[in-house]
């Protein structure tokens, strides 16, 4: 976990401690974490994700998504897919597949962690409270409309702040967009060079043919 993240068992707490949730007995933890999960890709813009990769079992052409998954990169040895809630679909019956993706940062328990940014915090906060008070779990009786409308508003807050690109980010957009040599038919091969930095050799053919005086 990165020294400027924090795991959303902080955003939890905060959710319980300030609508008096300590005394409810039977708050719902796995939906909490799910509508934290869709808070974050509501709001976008998500600086922290980590590249990664996962052998993933397909059965009848059906593999299992990664539960941190964000968004599939690609699959190894299959440029076509099809990308479902819960599962995607390869042209493979059966076997192993390689998936690359982009994941949410995890803590030490396995709980998704955030950038340390207070308007994405209290987002995820409204969105998850939002949800609690429709199904009447809020002992002090906020209506949906206004838990929505604060949702809507710190959403929008946190969507402008997390849109500036990391450092990671603003050097992967450098790699694909200054070079001399364009990389063509690169969805052949899975874009797996698009965002390494060029190399340009002199007096000596490179991996494109192309030499340089």
């Amino acid at each position: 976990m990165d020294s400027q993240d924090v795991s959303l068992r902080l955003v939890l707490n905060q959710i319980i401690s300030r609508f008096g949730l300590r005394d409810v007995v039977d708050l719902p933890m796995y939906d909490i974490l799910s509508w934290m999960g869709e808070a974050i890709r509501h709001i976008g813009g998500y600086n922290s994700l980590e590249t990664t990769s996962k052998k993933v079992q397909v059965t009848n052409h059906i593999g299992k998504l990664p539960q941190d998954l964000h968004a599939i990169i690609r699959i190894e040895g299959y440029p076509k897919f099809k990308l479902e809630r819960t599962h995607f679909v390869v042209p493979l019956e059966s076997g192993e597949v390689n998936v690359i993706y982009d994941r949410f940062p995890v803590d030490e328990d396995g709980i998704p962690t955030i950038p340390d940014n207070p308007s994405m915090r209290d987002a995820i906060m409204w969105y998850v409270v939002w949800y609690l008070s429709l199904q009447d779990l809020l002992p002090n009786k906020l209506s949906p409309q206004y838990c929505e409308s604060q949702w809507q508003w710190y959403c929008g807050q946190a969507r402008a702040e997390g849109y500036v690109p990391s450092i990671d980010q603003w050097e992967r957009m450098v790699n694909i967009f200054y070079r001399l040599i364009p990389l063509n038919n690169e969805y052949e091969n899975e874009f797996k060079n698009l965002q390494d930095r060029e190399i340009l050799l002199r007096d000596r053919p490179n991996e494109y043919g192309v030499t340089f005086k």
